[in-house]
């Protein structure tokens, strides 16, 4: 199942949770498309090409291809316009309200709700893919996936326990369970292909040069006795980067690139930086 599915399958759960209160279901089920659409056009805009729009008895499955090509801001932007699409909504219809005295209270909670469940630091909704880029700009995106990881989790575990909260006031909210559950799945499921995420960057990182004509640097010295796993952790994904190895004493032994570093963790599998600088030497010899 894709993110973007996924996604969806929460949003439509958090329907039913706000369905419990007011049952206008179709009502949310328009707003959840809307929601969609928005991000579909603006991927449209960035030049992305939309695979798929489906419409079934589980909601809707967009499929956007070539994401990861984009820039950071333009990712942002990308994330960002659903909820934004949402706020919007809300202030409009309560300003019509207000004004007019339309009935449109459920569709302002529904947006409301939309807004606030999207922005919530969990995978795999727009909020956590935000903060990701976000938390990305100042610290190792590895260190900005852990923490999130586990606000993820957290999340999930704060649904559980309202989960257990209905079943002691004797009513039984089972979509806060299917909820809880498909977070914490999707949340091992991000946690295990980090390292993955990484090592697979080197492509886009390709791409972006070819279309912009450049691509930043970025340099970092590491101990010689550090192995590839743990230099891999280091590597921003934004950037093309090289590690200067060094021994006790600083002297410097030698440049590791990036694409060397996931060639040889591809082919050869890890080892350390000491270990690799006397490879490439008997190599060369």
């Amino acid at each position: 199942m894709d993110r973007k599915r996924k996604k969806l399958i929460l949003e439509f759960i958090f329907l039913l949770v706000i369905c419990t209160l007011n049952k206008q279901m179709l009502v949310g089920f328009i707003w959840v498309i809307l929601h969609e659409a928005v991000h579909i056009l603006v991927a449209n805009n960035f030049g992305l090409r939309l695979s798929s729009f489906k419409i079934h008895i589980t909601g809707a499955g967009t499929e956007i291809d070539d994401i990861d090509d984009l820039s950071e801001n333009r990712k942002l932007i990308l994330y960002v316009s659903g909820p934004l699409f949402n706020f919007v909504s809300a202030m409009v219809l309560i300003f019509l309200k207000s004004e007019y005295g339309l009935n449109v209270e459920s569709s302002i909670w529904i947006n409301l709700g939309l807004l606030f469940f999207n922005m919530l630091p969990a995978y795999p909704l727009d909020g956590v893919r935000i903060y990701e880029i976000l938390l990305s700009k100042k610290i190792l995106y590895k260190k900005a996936k852990k923490l999130l990881v586990r606000a993820s989790f957290m999340v999930a575990a704060f649904i559980m326990i309202g989960f257990l909260l209905t079943i002691y006031i004797h009513k039984v909210n089972i979509s806060l369970l299917l909820a809880s559950v498909l977070l914490t799945y999707t949340t091992f499921l991000e946690n295990e292909k980090t390292i993955y995420i990484i090592m697979g960057s080197i492509v886009r990182k390709s791409r972006r040069l070819i279309s912009d004509g450049y691509i930043e640097n970025k340099s970092i010295s590491v101990y010689y006795k550090r192995d590839l796993i743990k230099v891999l952790s280091l590597v921003d994904r934004n950037k093309f980067n090289s590690f200067f190895v060094l021994d006790d004493d600083m002297r410097l032994l030698g440049i590791i690139y990036e694409d060397e570093l996931i060639k040889t963790l591809k082919e050869s599998g890890n080892m350390t930086l000491e270990e690799l600088l006397v490879s490439k030497k008997n190599k060369k010899d």
